[in-house]
């Protein structure tokens, strides 16, 4: 293989025939059709801890976060707005994301000239993928981040085609908006530019319009970075905290890949796999061989980093289209040769598949029969059966409180985890408790109760009450909260306290409760 930075956008060793048009009707009724499809679940699951931390955190104005950007929680805030303690509108915006997502997987077939059939098959193999209900049933920063990142790549392929710079500058955009999803889209991009180096076109990278798109990626980083810095830069922290939970969670590297692969689905792996080998070895496609080098390079960043194997996501929809278009070829009896042998029978079974997987999740929490003990467990759980116990400690912290008498009720709550508090936050308004602080993750940077509050309400595991009884002068327990096969940190292995005179001042001791670590007690 012969990496060529000179190749023309499109050359072939025959005549191409006229492009096709985009078959846009039947793209979006396909893209529509999906998102309600996959849009069922999103009634049926409880909130996920993380999506109540969203709703709480767009309460908290900030530049970013410790963990994210700014985007989805101003999303959450703007849903719980609308229609507060709803679920599926929450989710709304991960669907519509999960639909714009198809569009862009036929959007790539149409770019590199391909039928519409073949724009219909990228779409349809991205709309019942295991990946695209995973980016729908939840809001979640991967639920934008994979569209952002798949409408990044195709304007790159869509400028190859027609050099049009106006399209750099939307790349620039795109990132600067993502950037504000989570950050890491850098990582995307080193990847690409790694790529186009290595495979061309280089002519890309002495374009005005990628370094006007750059200048005003850089400048969307600014806030950010300023806040990172003047915080500690708790975003590094945030990554080795997460590779740990998923070697913890997930097996680590070598249970990353097949995960990788199995979010791909049936079709979707397949149209994924023929895409690499084509960019290996198809001279037509020569333009695009930076995809090759990237998809490597991202796949040995997140495994060698223990990312989460959805770190690829944004690939996955460039991959479908150019494996759509790749199995023809322009040979009409070679692609009809296989569209008899294996299209129908794999469609067929990756629909087989996702309706399967639509249908039986979540499973109800009353087929609960083990306790979460690892966190493969706790993952395994909340994967089959969703998330739950929110109300259950809502309700048992409301009590608490109100078997206080009124003079002794303390002004505020500190919840051990960032779960637990937003919790609290988000169903406590139904019962008149007081605000609500935790020193865990992105919540302890909304920082610590006011400095004149001695006693507070506190919640956590039971296992904490000899680090609370160095912080304060008096611990007192209240209440426990032990649900049979609940969840460790929400409903199980909780307990209740009323702790006061603090030993230092709050903003004294708030950096040494901090913690980026989600204490689940397994």
């Amino acid at each position: 293989m012969v990496l060529n930075a000179a190749a023309p956008a499109v050359e072939l060793d025959e005549p191409s025939p006229p492009r096709p048009t985009f078959a846009t009707a039947w793209v979006f009724l396909l893209a529509a059709l999906c998102g309600t499809f996959l849009a069922v679940p999103t009634l049926r699951y409880d909130f996920f801890g993380d999506e109540l931390y969203f709703i709480a955190a767009g309460a908290h104005r900030s530049l970013t976060y410790a963990d994210q950007g700014v985007l989805i929680p101003l999303v959450a805030h703007l849903a719980d707005t609308v229609a507060p303690g709803s679920a599926p509108m929450l989710r709304l915006p991960a669907v519509l994301m999960t639909a714009a997502a198809v569009v862009i997987s036929a959007a790539v077939a149409y770019e590199l000239g391909g039928s519409r059939t073949a724009q219909l098959v990228a779409a349809a193999a991205y709309g019942i993928s295991p990946l695209a209900a995973t980016q729908a049933v939840q809001l979640s920063t991967f639920s934008f981040d994979a569209t952002l990142q798949a409408a990044l790549i195709w304007l790159l392929i869509r400028w190859i085609r027609t050099r049009d710079d106006r399209l750099l500058i939307a790349v620039g955009v795109v990132a600067a908006i993502d950037l504000q999803v989570k950050w890491f889209i850098p990582t995307i991009l080193l990847c690409l530019a790694a790529g186009v180096i290595a495979a061309g076109p280089r002519e890309l990278l002495w374009r005005r319009g990628l370094w006007i798109g750059a200048a005003i990626f850089a400048a969307s980083a600014l806030p950010g970075l300023w806040w990172q810095n003047q915080h500690g830069w708790p975003a590094l922290a945030m990554s080795k905290v997460i590779g740990a939970e998923q070697d913890a969670a997930g097996g680590g590297p070598l249970a990353c890949l097949p995960q990788m692969i199995g979010l791909t689905g049936l079709l979707g792996g397949l149209l994924a796999a023929w895409a690499l080998w084509s960019l290996a070895r198809e001279r037509w496609l020569r333009p695009y061989l930076f995809m090759l080098v990237a998809s490597g390079l991202l796949v040995a960043v997140v495994l060698f980093g223990h990312g989460r194997p959805y770190y690829t996501a944004g690939f996955l929809p460039v991959l479908f289209g150019i494996g759509a278009v790749a199995l023809p070829y322009y040979r009409g009896e070679r692609f009809n040769r296989v569209l008899r042998v294996i299209a129908l029978p794999v469609i067929g079974l990756s629909l087989v598949i996702i309706t399967a997987l639509v249908a039986a999740l979540p499973q109800s929490s009353s087929r609960v029969h083990s306790e979460i003990r690892t966190q493969a467990d706790f993952a395994m759980r909340t994967s089959i059966y969703g998330s739950s116990g929110w109300s259950d400690l809502t309700a048992k912290v409301a009590d608490a409180y109100r078997r206080l008498p009124e003079s002794e009720r303390p002004k505020a709550i500190i919840a051990q985890n960032y779960w637990q508090a937003a919790a609290i936050q988000n169903f406590g308004r139904d019962y008149g408790l007081p605000p609500v602080y935790s020193p865990n993750r992105g919540f302890g940077y909304f920082g610590p109760p006011p400095s004149d509050i001695g006693a507070v309400l506190y919640v956590g595991l039971d296992s904490t009450e000899p680090t609370l009884e160095r912080q304060f002068g008096s611990v007192r327990a209240l209440d426990q909260l032990n649900v049979r096969n609940g969840f460790p940190g929400v409903n199980t292995d909780i307990a209740i306290w009323i702790c006061r005179g603090p030993m230092h001042p709050w903003p004294d001791l708030w950096p040494d409760m901090m913690d980026l670590h989600l204490p689940l007690g397994i």
